[in-house]
């Protein structure tokens, strides 16, 4: 009698640690399913052309289908409404120009820049109709400028008024986003519009505008960069390194495929190969951020903090988060 109590004991103990044991293996499955967001949003512009390659190619999905990951895709004008995107929890990845990061920083928008998307010398440019008289900056003195304000594009056009020994006062800025920009020079609306590649070229290809002086002369560095929202990289640390990771495919697939990549990307922008052949040519697709890239960005902040548009100052190292890049480069 004595033994068959001590049988059954030790079947209920031995089944209790079988049941021990399916509920931590199933624990520890929920677990690592929850790991995984269930979808990731990208903002990109027409002038993201490493995110439009991996789009035309279904990088993204490649990466992340296996997971059950829905990659979506938002288009934008411009990098601030991307920075609204980002304060409101609607875009986790995204692709922008200088200015925009140091204001969503200065604004208290948890964001880090967390690679670079290439550096293009002549990013940046002012134009002016094709028939245009104007032969140099100081001749659009009492003129109209159309920009996007907030854009790398506004801070570009200020810093080439100084080099000229004008200020902003000494023109009319017209706040006009980059696709409008043919219409107002067309129409006579504006003597001159500030932009960035592809932008710039589209105008030229257009024949609707010309190039009267572009960032290669060292007025300011044109560099893109990746974001990310910084709740959702510290919360899914892998699938962040994933994204660079095939950012990283894109820009070697430029590199390798130049003439196949420009059509990929002319089909998924539906812009012309001609307005976007210069981008991708004279680009550098580094990604890592060297201490030229953070000097910019630090002329960027003390810009704004002159001009007092900077809300709240900060440290400019605080802004980059380069350790989903390390991880990748390992």
């Amino acid at each position: 009698m004595k033994k068959i109590k001590i049988a059954l004991i030790m079947a209920v103990m031995l089944f209790g640690v079988l049941l021990t044991g399916g509920c931590s293996s199933k624990a520890d499955e929920t677990g690592a399913k929850a790991a995984q967001p269930q979808e990731i949003h990208i903002a990109y512009q027409n002038s993201s052309t490493i995110i439009l390659l991996a789009k035309a190619k279904g990088l993204y999905e490649e990466e992340f289908a296996k997971d059950g990951i829905e990659v979506k895709y938002d288009l934008y004008l411009a990098g601030p409404p991307m920075i609204e995107a980002f304060a409101g929890g609607r875009a986790d990845f995204a692709n922008t120009g200088d200015m925009p990061p140091v204001s969503a920083r200065s604004g208290g928008v948890d964001i880090k820049i967390i690679s670079r998307a290439g550096y293009t010398p002549a990013g940046n440019a002012l134009l002016v109709r094709p028939d245009s008289a104007y032969q140099s900056i100081t001749e659009l003195k009492g003129k109209k400028i159309a920009v996007p304000i907030g854009s790398s594009a506004h801070h570009y056009l200020i810093l080439l008024l100084q080099k000229n020994d004008l200020s902003a006062a000494d023109v009319s800025i017209v706040n006009l986003p980059a696709t409008d920009h043919q219409a107002a020079l067309e129409t006579g609306n504006v003597a001159a519009v500030a932009t960035w590649e592809p932008w710039a070229s589209v105008l030229e290809n257009a024949k609707s505008g010309k190039i009267l002086a572009d960032s290669s002369s060292g007025v300011k560095r044109y560099v893109g960069v990746f974001l990310a929202r910084n709740e959702f990289a510290r919360q899914y640390p892998e699938v962040t390194a994933r994204f660079l990771r095939v950012n990283e495919k894109a820009a070697e697939f430029i590199r390798n495929y130049p003439e196949e990549a420009l059509e990929l990307i002319s089909k998924e922008s539906k812009l012309p190969v001609s307005a976007i052949a210069r981008t991708v040519k004279t680009t550098d697709w580094d990604s890592s951020i060297i201490a030229e890239d953070i000097a910019g960005f630090q002329q960027v902040k003390d810009f704004l903090k002159e001009t007092k548009v900077l809300k709240k100052d900060f440290e400019i190292n605080e802004l980059f988060d380069d350790r989903y890049l390390k991880k990748i480069k390992q």
